[in-house]
């Protein structure tokens, strides 16, 4: 007791003397881009423009390397101060990563001013792993169904009803088509990743159950579902004849040529820029229950070097705290749903055009429980690095569906095997 005394009262001093004109930097380092970038851009101004104290430099982007430049980060002793972590990513990453409720300054979530119970429990909990905590909640995020209006009623369809089951997308897309655009894209971009989620969402609603059992002893997604998931899959770029291989849809959805799209809700203020007049619709219920993609983004405190100051860890919870208290502009800037539930109760927010054209909808099929979240797995990434890899092969029309699953499957269980 008398040592957390002593460093909470050599943390208040420290801070004090910050706080009397020492200006305090903090690296908050991002994987966001385009419209996430620029919305965690927008708050993080508004901090610096608000605080002389501390001030924050904010590098974003690099998706695909984060984790790996994380890593190496911490290894070399050079981590950023405030970090980003999907929930899913903990397990892999807690070795890399501050226990929050035992740094070595003490507890950061006291010391804070961060109450666990402003946050969904659930979404709060998926930042505990082995005892302590990791993560502070930002936002739910999740795919929806975009379409476009104007090419709904040049399909002879109605803009203002949505396919809800199978039959009304087959009909609406065999509409669309015939009008002369492409009907459906399924996976954004088409990124490997992408194309993944797409399958994901078509394996869980069709009842596929878990892709790996419960003690990730073996992959289990090499099954009558997950067959049927991809066949699907593939056959709209290749049988149906509702998009091209190698397509981008987010392209053809803003140049007015794609009907529907998958995509999550960071798409919104791109679609709202667009010039498109477009709708939001959850994901229709295809074969069973409507599951959508989705996963949480949440704050991290990499590990520091031995001897990093408490003012330091003081700052970065400052930091903290205010982006998780002003997401709502994260909300209505890139489309997540906050987790701190003052800021998604925000009336500014909830009149907003965001949250009244699609955000409601994100939040309803969250609450619903029909988000399904990643793979939990300390390789994780790797997992659905083999998975995505062959199902991509598939869709190219490189090897037929139940090659791309076997060898997924045979790839996986190695992974998990240690070799």
């Amino acid at each position: 007791m008398r040592k957390i005394v002593a460093l909470a009262m050599g943390a208040v001093l420290v801070w004090g003397m910050v706080a009397l004109g020492e200006v305090l930097k903090i690296e908050f380092n991002t994987l966001f881009h385009e419209a996430d970038a620029k919305a965690m851009e927008e708050i993080i101004n508004l901090f610096n423009a608000s605080h002389t104290n501390i001030q924050v430099e904010l590098i974003q982007g690099r998706w695909a390397q984060y984790y790996a430049e994380l890593r190496l980060s911490v290894i070399a002793g050079t981590p950023p101060q405030l970090g980003i972590c999907h929930t899913y990513r903990l397990v892999e990453m807690v070795d890399y990563l501050t226990p929050l409720d035992a740094s070595p300054v003490g507890n950061l979530i006291q010391m804070g001013g961060i109450n666990p119970a402003d946050f969904p429990k659930a979404t709060w909990d998926a930042g505990e792993l082995a005892g302590h905590h990791y993560l502070i909640p930002l936002d739910t995020h999740g795919w929806g169904l975009w379409y476009n209006k104007d090419i709904f009623a040049a399909a002879g369809l109605d803009p203002d009803k949505p396919p809800q089951t199978m039959g009304e997308f087959m009909a609406a897309c065999e509409a669309i088509k015939a009008a002369g655009y492409y009907a459906f894209h399924p996976a954004e971009d088409a990124l490997p990743r992408k194309l993944r989620r797409a399958w994901e969402i078509f394996f869980y609603q069709l009842g596929g159950g878990a892709l790996f059992d419960e003690g990730y002893t073996k992959a289990t997604f090499n099954n009558p579902e997950g067959l049927v998931a991809l066949q699907f899959l593939v056959d709209i770029f290749n049988n149906f004849g509702w998009n091209i291989v190698g397509g981008n849809g987010y392209n053809q959805f803003t140049a007015g040529k794609l009907g529907m799209l998958f995509a999550g809700n960071w798409f919104y203020p791109t679609a709202r820029d667009s010039g498109v007049n477009w709708g939001y619709a959850p994901v229709p219920n295809f074969f069973g229950t409507p599951y959508t993609w989705g996963a949480s983004h949440q704050l991290c405190i990499p590990l520091q070097p031995a001897g990093t100051s408490p003012a330091v860890y003081q700052a970065t919870m400052e930091v903290a705290r205010w982006v998780v208290e002003h997401s709502y502009i994260w909300t209505m800037s890139g489309g997540h749903i906050a987790a701190y539930k003052q800021a998604a109760e925000d009336p500014t927010l909830l009149a907003s055009d965001y949250w009244t054209r699609s955000g409601n909808l994100l939040n309803e099929m969250a609450q619903k429980g029909l988000v399904k979240f990643p793979i939990n797995h300390p390789r994780g990434s790797e997992l659905e690095k083999a998975i995505e890899t062959y199902i991509e092969l598939a869709v190219n029309g490189k090897i037929t569906p139940a090659a791309a699953l076997a060898q997924a499957e045979a790839e996986c269980n190695k992974i998990l095997q240690g070799r």
